[in-house]
């Protein structure tokens, strides 16, 4: 029969081991917690863009004069195309995709314009979601949605695993991944079903075989696409960066493959580049005696590749070298003018040199194409901050027109920001006027002052709280100016305050629809509190 000071040790044994086990149960949902929130945030759109004007034809760039073979001959317009989707015009974007594939079958060398559309189209960020599949209700026996929202599918579930090793990666980024990839399968075989010559689909193929050590499927994939296009080229560079080292192939497997392709096409000789490129990715130093740089200018004699130039600016801009490191991103832009990537380097290299407005023009054009890039969310802060800077100093150097223009810029990059509204507001109304004269009577009621001189009237009159005197100087000027962005979204502000929503929200989304970010932004806002307020 046990004791009472037995009892009591058994019951103290119990109790410390409950208390251990709550303990155990908090440190898992704190665990589950930290991954759910880290998987949410790689997600999370760094800035949701305005859709901008819609494209007047095909969406495609007109090359500009250089010498033949130095760069791909024009580029397609990411931006363009990315806005036929988020206007929801589905016909028009159908038909813009199916140009893209035709053009590249009568010429392989506009290949890049299909491959780089694709990713515009299908690069992963979560307001694109609704709309693909909206897309493939709207076109469902043509190739391009599926096509897009495969790809789309392949981008998250990179997103949802992120870019650290296996060992350091949770179960459930790995699940999220494969949940994605089994989404994105069907619509990749879908659309190559509809389309035969649609290679395109290999490369998110070979892209999940990679992440799921598939190398059956990788083979399949590129083999089906050589067959459908054997002088295709973006292809067999995904190929041979499937065959890397962290794919688990070996240098030797890139070597052997580059070379039997550079014999039987001497043009893709650059592909002989690829392994000492891979290598130099894995190395750490970034001094003056960088092997890594060593590396790249060896890959870079076989060919002036885009990526070469890229990884080189990236080492440069490490080691401080900043003048290099801008004429190596400028190549990269130049060899493949429709990629974020590229956007992304030159904006940081800007960003480094302090050279805001750049970095900041950079940075909005990668993020229009790609909004949940890890390079965009890093700077995007920084960069704001920078421009902020710059237009302060150029309006306590009286040039009002810069700082306005790098207010709008940074306001576009960080919509809502609080302090570039009240340093917009404050450059707006420290504008001289003539003495003796109202902010009303000095603007022409006939609609013909500038867009800055009813800007300035407006800032001032609202400072009286004279709302219903603001009003006609915007619609005497939109009367004469209906595509300024700007208005629409200052104007919106007005009925705001003269609580006539429906119109703001209207002014919001026609200021949107020109591309304002900011437009976007607060009308966001406005149908969330909208929503709120019904529900209540």
């Amino acid at each position: 029969m046990p004791t009472l000071r037995t009892a009591l040790g058994a019951g103290v044994v119990v109790l410390s081991l409950g208390v251990a086990g709550v303990a155990v149960n908090a440190a898992l949902s704190q665990r589950r917690a930290d991954i759910a929130t880290r998987i949410a945030a790689r997600q999370e759109p760094v800035l949701t863009p305005a859709p901008g004007p819609a494209p007047r034809g095909l969406p495609v760039v007109a090359p500009a004069e250089r010498k033949e073979g130095e760069v791909p001959r024009g580029h397609v317009d990411g931006v363009a195309l990315r806005s036929l989707l988020l206007r929801r015009q589905f016909e028009e974007l159908t038909l813009a995709v199916e140009q893209l594939q035709w053009g590249m079958e009568a010429n392989p060398q506009d290949e890049h314009w299909m491959t780089d559309g694709i990713l515009a189209l299908g690069n992963g960020s979560p307001d694109s979601t609704a709309l693909l599949d909206a897309w493939v209700e709207a076109s469902p026996r043509s190739f391009a949605p599926y096509l897009a929202r495969g790809t789309h599918w392949v981008s998250v579930g990179y997103l949802r695993r992120g870019a650290r090793f296996s060992a350091e990666t949770a179960a459930e980024e790995f699940s999220g991944m494969h949940e994605a990839f089994e989404r994105a399968m069907p619509d990749l075989t879908r659309a190559w079903a509809l389309h035969p010559k649609a290679v395109m689909a290999a490369r998110p193929l070979i892209h999940m075989a990679n992440a799921l050590g598939d190398d059956e499927g990788r083979e399949s994939a590129f083999a089906r696409a050589m067959e459908q296009c054997p002088t295709c080229v973006d292809i067999r560079a995904v190929y041979l960066h499937s065959l890397a080292p962290r794919w688990g192939g070996s240098y030797e497997a890139m070597d052997t493959f580059a070379q039997a392709q550079s014999l039987a096409r001497p043009e893709l000789g650059y592909l002989r580049g690829f392994a000492d490129f891979d290598r130099a990715r894995d190395m750490k130093a970034r001094d003056a005696d960088d092997p890594g740089l060593a590396l790249l200018d060896r890959a870079l004699a076989t060919g002036d590749y885009w990526e070469f130039r890229l990884a080189r600016s990236q080492r440069l801009r490490r080691a401080k070298a900043l003048e290099a490191a801008l004429d190596e991103s400028n190549r990269a832009v130049a060899l493949r003018p429709a990629r974020a990537s590229v956007y992304f380097e030159r904006a940081r290299v800007h960003s480094s040199s302090r050279k805001w407005k750049p970095a900041g023009e950079d940075l909005l054009h990668a993020l229009r194409l790609d909004a949940t890039d890890s390079d965009g969310r890093a700077i995007r802060d920084h960069v704001v901050k920078g421009v902020i800077y710059d237009a302060w100093e150029a309006h306590k150097a009286g040039r009002r027109e810069e700082s306005l223009s790098l207010l709008e810029l940074a306001g576009e990059l960080s919509p809502g920001n609080p302090e570039v509204a009240r340093r917009r507001a404050w450059v707006v109304t420290s504008a001289r006027q003539e003495p003796g004269a109202t902010a009303a009577e000095e603007t022409p009621a006939d609609g013909t002052a500038d867009f800055r001189t009813v800007q300035q009237r407006d800032y001032a009159l609202a400072r009286e709280r004279r709302f219903k005197e603001i009003l006609p100087l915007w619609d005497a000027f939109l009367e004469h100016n209906p595509d300024h962005g700007l208005a629409y979204l200052e104007r919106s502000g007005t009925h705001y305050h003269l609580r006539d929503l429906p119109s703001a929200m209207a002014d919001l989304k026609k200021a949107c629809d020109l591309g304002v970010n900011e437009g976007c932004a607060r009308l966001r806002k406005l149908e969330r509190a909208r929503a709120k307020a019904k529900a209540r």
